[in-house]
């Protein structure tokens, strides 16, 4: 009977872990300040070293241009009540470019999910539409996306003709 009572209380555990390990949870409130801190840094300091624990992350050479108003919104892409991070830029042009598009993912904190530099941007639109431009071969792709943080993930939708990317107010470093 202990035995049993025992694998029963394993699972359980496990059960209840399993979803906290793999997606996204809820973080505090300000999760994205050490990462601004760290983009501040190395835009003051004109590097593209990240001080950041996951040295997964890209850093777009365009943040260093001193042409570009760069600067950073934080935007409740999924109405959970929890905003997401965009690193970007203002460089003239009718559109803000975001180089980055980071959330908070359990196992690894902050998490930069897309990614973009020299003429591949993800763009804002209408209805927190995301519009991402992808490189594949000789191929520009452009996909339309809205993210959903309680799968943490980005789900593909039919926005061709339907959502324009736009130009945005950006807080400064």
């Amino acid at each position: 009977m202990k035995k049993v009572v025992s694998t029963v209380l394993t699972v359980v555990m496990l059960a209840l872990l399993i979803p906290g390990i793999t997606g996204c949870t809820k973080p505090s409130k300000d999760w994205y300040k050490s990462t601004l801190d760290a983009y501040r840094t190395a835009i003051q300091n004109g590097s593209s070293e990240l001080a950041l624990e996951s040295s997964d992350f890209v850093f777009a050479a365009e943040l260093l241009d001193k042409n570009n108003e760069v600067g950073y919104m934080l935007v409740d892409l999924d109405g959970d009540k929890t905003d997401e991070l965009l690193i970007g830029f203002n460089d003239g042009s009718n559109v803000t470019k975001f180089t980055d598009v980071i959330v908070w993912k359990t196992i690894s904190g902050p998490d930069q999910v897309l990614s973009g530099t020299n003429g591949y941007y993800t763009y804002l639109c209408a209805s927190n539409v995301v519009c991402h431009d992808s490189w594949y071969g000789s191929n520009t792709e452009r996909k339309f996306m809205t993210w959903d943080g309680k799968e943490c993930v980005f789900t593909y939708i039919d926005g061709e003709g339907k959502y324009l990317p736009m130009k945005w107010e950006l807080t400064s470093f």
